[in-house]
């Protein structure tokens, strides 16, 4: 059987975001929705769920600069690392603070990730297996091969070596943690421009067992750009994921789209 997890990422750095979150939630595949809580419109956020009536979401980590500028990629906090400059038990500290707003928030963390998948890092990712356990969460974000749609690019390149690079000693930690993952991941080579062709050919491709796919959905705005220019391509993605082809080839090839808090109880 295969099923799909479609997460969309960084629900809380815009309001239009947000609003194209909770659209390709309703009337698109997507079934998880990632809060970034030190977002700029984290409180947005949390007011559109309600309204839409969600209760569970998995939660987006991450870091800022000490003067407040989001956010910090996982290439300057591996060379803060490598550097001593960073301070792992701040960064704990940081983590849990996030958390804790999202659970006196009174929403149910069904998952954990990372903005800019910053707990490929191990140093991070043991701290993010410290607090799944320390707050119940059972399911981590496991970042890895990936499927390559269409050309390769610099860009997908570069992807293509971090996931190589990283994925091993990540399986090794998550293996010995007794916390969760997906069978499959997919839309990181991708990330930021998965239009309506590349998705269908990575549902398409989708492998045996839970496969998570990661998407960015939004409407564009000019907040929304000023806070990441990374989400030019969000509408493109919007329409993909609320795209009638797509649905009906996600039901013509028997795929179960799912959350996380569905995974989480298969029988083990």
């Amino acid at each position: 059987m295969k099923y799909l997890i479609v997460s969309a990422d960084d629900f809380g750095i815009s309001k239009s975001i947000n609003s194209g979150i909770i659209k390709a939630f309703k009337d698109g595949i997507v079934r998880s929705i990632q809060v970034m809580p030190v977002a700029q419109e984290f409180q947005n956020a949390l007011a559109q769920a309600k309204n839409a009536g969600i209760n569970e979401m998995g939660v987006h980590l991450s870091l800022v600069t000490r003067d407040g500028k989001f956010p910090q990629g996982y290439s300057k906090i591996a060379c803060g690392l490598f550097f001593k400059k960073i301070n792992l038990q701040e960064v704990e500290l940081e983590f849990r603070n996030q958390l804790e707003c999202v659970k006196c928030a009174g929403i149910k963390i069904s998952s954990l990730s990372s903005h800019e998948h910053i707990h490929m890092l191990p140093d991070i990712l043991r701290i993010f297996v410290k607090l799944a356990k320390e707050y119940k969460i059972p399911v981590i974000r496991y970042p890895r091969k990936d499927k390559l749609v269409g050309l390769i690019s610099i860009s997908k390149f570069f992807k293509m070596c971090v996931l190589a690079f990283f994925q091993k000693k990540m399986g090794a930690i998550l293996k010995n943690s007794s916390l969760i993952y997906t069978d499959n991941f997919l839309g990181l080579l991708d990330s930021g421009n998965l239009g309506e062709e590349t998705l269908v050919g990575l549902i398409n491709s989708l492998g045996q067992g839970c496969t998570e796919l990661v998407a960015h959905p939004g409407f564009l705005s000019s907040e929304a750009i000023t806070e990441s220019p990374f989400h030019r391509n969000c509408e493109k993605e919007l329409a993909a994921l609320t795209s009638d082809r797509v649905k009906k080839l996600i039901s013509n090839l028997n795929i179960k789209l799912i959350t996380f808090e569905e995974f989480s109880a298969f029988p083990r």
